[in-house]
């Protein structure tokens, strides 16, 4: 048995490994240029943290589990904050969205390339933004965000701390949510400390956590009772503003809620999401393209868009998604169970799966960690490209074989959980 003290160095021990795996990889110029040195960093910090994780459970009686944890995600996230965001360019799109609507454009109907936007454009930013051709695709909210960012400093240091506040508060709700669910707070390492999650924000600048911190407060809020029932409503309403993914949790909340702040909730929604699709309407919009055409390193989608065409693919998608809604109603799925489930069918059917969707996965890992997703959380950089960059550049499409690795493995691995689980179930 080890002793208190021998315990208590373990989390120190684990931290500042982890924190000198992602300053090695923060140090390197050019992700995307270096990807086979990226991701074999990538590779080593997923072996130190999935090592952390399988032993916090000898850690939930050291004191200032909170803080440490909150410390080290920070530790970590400032490591690899100073990276150029060369894996993927969203970044610099934010900051143009964010400067067309500070100047009282229109981002929604005027694209990039639109000569109106002419004065607006810079050698810095303006030619780094991803699909030109095409308006804004992100909600209200992700986009006033990007606006109030722009106004302030219009940079890529600043956004990445924009995403950063609220991927450390994310970090800090996750953690007093697994001690309050009779956990502990060392299980919210299942994200705070997660290699991909803390490269894809705080390296690449995704936007994901500014609405991810919403959708885990509307689950944690709903499980304190009516008393807190609107302000769960009012935390999906403001996430699914900012990103899409948090309406998966609506049916599953809906019954939690009482009749009037289903109502108001019923009402702002349709009222909010109208005015988002009547905005993002038009021949260049995002919203249209993306629906109908995006396709990136998908796992299921491949082979129905295969069987039925792709146009009819992503309708039975949406039929399949919308069937395990009506069985998880009719089953009784609680509200993290139920969002879960849709998620991460919705990205396991799906048409694209970029690396940072896992995020939405993630975040709820630390009340109940499933190990296939955990383990595509250390595969799913595989979608850049396999040990080195692709010839294609930002058009890379993932070849089947990286994918069958990719996907498969967490596959197996599932299948050998489901096994040994009957396996136990027929031993009792």
């Amino acid at each position: 048995m080890p002793t208190a003290r021998g315990a208590a160095l373990e989390p120190v021990g684990a931290a500042v490994l982890l924190v000198g795996l992602l300053v090695a990889l923060g140090a390197i110029p050019d992700w995307r240029a270096e990807l086979g040195r990226y991701q074999g960093g990538l590779a080593l910090a997923f072996i130190a943290w999935g090592l952390a994780l399988a032993r916090r459970s000898r850690w939930s009686a050291l004191p200032g589990a909170s803080a440490f944890v909150l410390v080290v995600a920070l530790a970590l996230r400032a490591a690899v904050l100073s990276a150029p965001p060369t894996l993927s360019d969203d970044v610099h799109r934010y900051i143009w969205e964010g400067r067309v609507l500070a100047a009282g454009a229109n981002p929604w109907r005027l694209a990039p390339d639109d000569p109106a936007l002419a004065p607006l454009r810079d050698a810095t930013i303006h030619p780094h933004v991803n699909h030109p051709g095409l308006a804004a695709i992100y909600p209200p909210l992700a986009t006033a965000g990007f606006a109030l960012v722009a106004a302030i400093q219009p940079s890529v240091l600043a956004m990445k701390l924009w995403v950063l506040l609220h991927d450390l508060a994310l970090c800090a709700l996750l953690a007093r949510w697994c001690a309050r669910r009779g956990g502990s707070a060392w299980d919210a390492i299942a994200y705070a400390w997660n290699p991909l999650v803390v490269c894809e924000y705080a390296g690449s600048g995704h936007v994901e956590p500014v609405g991810i911190v919403w959708l885990v407060a509307a689950l944690a809020l709903a499980e304190r009772g009516r008393a807190r029932a609107l302000a769960s409503a009012g935390a999906v309403v403001t996430g699914a503003l900012v990103k899409l993914v948090p309406l998966a949790a609506v049916p599953f909340l809906w019954r939690t809620w009482p009749g009037r702040v289903r109502a108001l909730a019923a009402v702002t929604l349709a009222g909010s999401l109208a005015a988002y699709v009547w905005l993002a309407r038009g021949p260049d919009s995002g919203l249209a393209a993306y629906a109908a055409r995006w396709r990136h390193n998908d796992a299921l989608f491949g082979p129905l868009a295969w069987m039925l065409g792709d146009g009819a693919a992503r309708l039975a998608v949406a039929a399949a998604l919308s069937g395990l809604v009506l069985v998880g109603l009719r089953r009784g799925w609680e509200p993290v169970e139920g969002t879960r489930r849709l998620i991460g069918a919705a990205l396991l059917l799906g048409p694209v799966v970029h690396p940072w969707y896992l995020g939405w996965v993630l975040a709820l890992q630390p009340l109940a960690p499933s190990p296939p997703w955990l383990l595509l959380s250390g595969l799913v950089s595989l979608g850049y490209g396999a040990l080195a960059p692709p010839a294609e550049g930002a058009a890379h499409h993932p070849a089947l074989a990286w994918r069958a690795v990719e996907y498969g493995a967490p596959a197996i691995l599932a299948a050998a959980l489901a096994w040994r689980r009957r396996r136990g179930r027929a031993a009792e």
